[in-house]
Formats: structure tokens, C-alpha cells, sequence
């Protein structure tokens, strides 16, 4: 019992050290946080995503989302030197796990980001070019679905089957495609090569 009320008291002291920092980091964190979103809200960067509307009520707010990311990142690093400063191995195994994973998410989440917000982007400006809204939402839709392929395979997510579906997906497209166009695009073809053949006649 003695020896069991020393390692208590001994622990103590780590414990104590543990919360300070967890407490320290959280406010740090939001402070951080909320002047990221303060700064880049003066920047204008909203402006970026303007007319990409989420669930169809309100804009994307690039400024809220990037300080709440560095909040998270920035507590994420406290939580993990607090469980160092518990000195027990099976935990500072945890965050060296958890720290040496962290780029791969970070990477995982501006990749994803890009995705959506180049992909509606892209999408709204196909539409009003061509007139057609279907002839957008496809482009958006490959380039989200490019995009969490890419995201995936950065999180070393099943990466032998994530690759071999990525394949399988492109060639059914790269198919599907062909066949679209080899079967409902034969009068057209035929059309353009016949102008083509009268247009190298006259010109001979």
C-alpha cells in the first residue's frame, strides 16, 4: 500500500504539469485561432469563394474555416505535450504516432479543400459558359471524386486498393466515353470529316 501511495504522489506533480499545459494550449489556441480568422477576414479572402454556397444558405467562410483548422492544430500539439509531460511510455508513443501522422492529415484536408472549392468554382463557370448546368455538375463531381482518390491515398488508406479502384473508375469513364461518343457522335464525326475532305478537295 505504502508503495502504491508513493507512485500516486510521485504522479502527482506530471499530472498537475499535464493540465496546465492542456488549459494553457486551449487558450492559446483559441486566442490564435480567433485572430487568424480576424486577419485573413481583413484580407478579403472570402471573396475567393464568394457564390459557392453551402447547402444553399450561406457562403463558404474561408476565414472562419482556416482559424478553426489552426486552433485545432495548435491544441492538438498541447494535448500531445501533455501526455508527454505524464512520462508514460505507452502514451508518448501516442503522440509521436499522432505527431508524425499529422502532415498527412493536413495535406489530406487542403487537398479535399481544393477539391470542392476548385470544383464548384469550376463547376459555376462551365455552366454559365455553355449553358449547361449538367455539363457543370459533372465536371465538379470528377474533380471532388479526383480529389478524395488523391485524399485517401494520402492517408495511406488502403493505398494497393484505393489505386486499383482509382484505375478500374478511369477506364470505365475513359470507356463509357469512347462508346458515348463512337455511338451517338458518328454523324457528327462523319459531318467534320466530310468538310474536312471537301475543304483539302478545294484547296488542291
Amino acid at each position: 500500500i505504502v508503495n502504491v501511495l508513493n507512485a500516486i504522489l510521485a504522479a502527482i506533480p506530471n499530472i498537475l504539469v499535464a493540465v496546465v499545459l492542456l488549459g494553457i494550449g486551449i487558450v492559446i489556441a483559441k486566442f490564435v485561432g480567433d485572430l487568424v480568422t480576424s486577419l485573413l477576414s481583413g484580407t478579403g479572402i472570402n471573396n475567393v469563394t464568394k457564390g459557392i454556397d453551402v447547402k444553399g444558405t450561406q457562403n463558404l467562410d474561408l476565414a472562419k474555416i482556416s482559424g478553426q483548422i489552426v486552433t485545432g492544430l495548435i491544441g492538438l500539439f498541447f494535448f500531445v505535450e501533455a501526455l508527454n509531460a505524464l512520462n508514460l511510455a505507452v502514451l508518448n508513443a501516442i503522440g509521436a504516432a499522432i505527431i508524425a501522422y499529422l502532415p498527412n492529415v493536413i495535406f489530406a484536408i487542403i487537398i479535399l479543400a481544393l477539391g470542392i472549392i476548385g470544383g464548384q468554382w469550376l463547376a459555376g463557370l462551365i455552366s454559365k459558359s455553355t449553358g449547361s448546368k449538367w455539363a457543370g455538375r459533372l465536371v465538379q463531381y470528377v474533380l471532388i471524386g479526383f480529389a478524395l482518390f488523391m485524399v485517401l491515398d494520402q492517408l495511406n488508406f488502403a493505398t494497393t486498393i484505393v489505386n486499383a479502384a482509382f484505375i478500374f473508375v478511369i477506364g470505365g469513364l475513359s470507356v463509357a466515353f469512347a462508346l458515348a461518343f463512337g455511338l451517338g457522335g458518328r454523324d457528327f464525326a462523319a459531318k467534320q470529316l466530310e468538310k474536312l475532305d471537301q475543304k483539302v478537295e478545294e484547296e488542291s
